[in-house]
């Protein structure tokens, strides 16, 4: 790769970094392009270089920031006869009370739901599309239908949200362990 576009490759995979994390943590509304760029370490003015606007961006961190690089990396290397139990076993640290400041950074579909409720098409159209990629991978290696999937998905970042805007730490662990224990009986049927 010639050297100037694998600098624009990276500058572009730096600023979708920085916003990621940022909209995760902040929303949509509370990040601004000034800040994006700072956090990623370049000017204003490289930031109409990689995308049309604030909009443009919002929509490419939906479309790729939800961690299923990683989780289809990782399952990839499971063997087909485990991925039932690789499921549980993400699905139980994703409800750990310990992890839950990490899911801002790296949680879209909890950190960023009402956002992209509030946001148009193309950001909707990206968090559905991601999360049918989620839901396909987690149904492989299932037996179950897709309805328990999609059961185990909507409780799972349901009570990730929900405690993420707990203040009280006490109610927000019982709500994540309460979903727990509901994920583990679902997927030991």
């Amino acid at each position: 790769m010639p050297p100037n576009l694998r600098q624009k490759t990276e500058s572009r995979a730096r600023i979708l970094r920085a916003a990621a994390g940022l909209f995760r943590r902040h929303g949509y509304r509370g990040v601004g392009i000034d800040r994006i760029m700072a956090a990623a370490g370049l000017t204003r003015g490289a930031f109409y270089a990689h995308f049309h606007g604030k909009r443009a961006l919002f929509v490419e961190v939906i479309q790729g920031q939800h961690g299923l690089t990683r989780l289809l990396a990782a399952r990839a290397a499971v063997d087909p006869s485990g991925l039932h139990q690789h499921a549980r076993a993400i699905l139980a640290d994703y409800l750990d009370p310990r992890h839950l400041a990490e899911v801002g950074r790296g949680c879209s579909f909890a950190a960023l739901a009402g956002d992209v409720a509030r946001a148009g098409r193309p950001a909707k159209r990206a968090y559905a599309s991601a999360l049918r990629e989620l839901i396909g991978e987690l149904d492989r290696g299932r037996h179950a239908g897709k309805s328990d999937t999609l059961a185990l998905l909507a409780l799972s970042i349901g009570a990730v949200s929900m405690a993420r805007a707990l203040e009280d730490a006490d109610l927000a662990a019982a709500l994540l362990n309460a979903a727990h224990a509901k994920v583990a009986e679902m997927l030991r049927g």
